[in-house]
């Protein structure tokens, strides 16, 4: 089963990198060949955005406020990656308060944060792109009260 797995990631990969390398670049073979960049993911979200439409993106990378109608539903939590820690014990913590025996814990974040990553990958990304990119998700950032940071080259995240 887990071969299966592998086989259908590698193949859905390269799928997408095929469909990255066709739209955003039009170099010689040998470019063609290396591994997409982040850039050029990002600036193939936006094309495909821009260009087809926000039907057209993968799923993966589609908002999340285009699958479901958030409003419609009363959530007990909400949960956010930059808080999932404190998020997941406050809902471990609910969830064991009736079996004080159970006491799953999570690992302590690793020191690099997902913080650095983002404002370390973002560096290199044109303020255009990053606009572009806010228009796309904004909904997104509307529903879960993200900041827009865009604009401010050493402070992205």
């Amino acid at each position: 089963m887990r071969n299966e797995l592998k086989r259908r990631k590698k193949k859905l990969t390269q799928s997408v990198d095929d469909s990255i390398i066709q739209q955003i670049r039009r170099l010689n073979v040998e470019y063609r060949k290396s591994q997409i960049t982040f850039l050029e993911f990002l600036n193939f979200v936006v094309y495909t955005f821009r260009n087809k439409g926000i039907e057209s993106l993968d799923d993966h990378w589609k908002p999340i406020s285009y699958f479901c109608d958030l409003c419609a539903i009363k959530y007990d939590i909400i949960a956010k990656f930059e808080t999932l820690k404190e998020d997941s014990d406050a809902i471990l913590n609910y969830v064991q308060r009736n079996n004080p025996n159970h006491n799953v814990t999570f690992p302590d974040d690793d020191p690099y944060t997902t913080f650095d990553r983002c404002n370390e990958a973002f560096k290199i990304v044109p303020l255009h792109v990053r606009r572009s990119l806010y228009e796309l998700f904004k909904e997104d950032y509307l529903l879960f009260d993200y900041e827009y940071r865009g604009d401010d080259e050493y402070n992205i995240c």
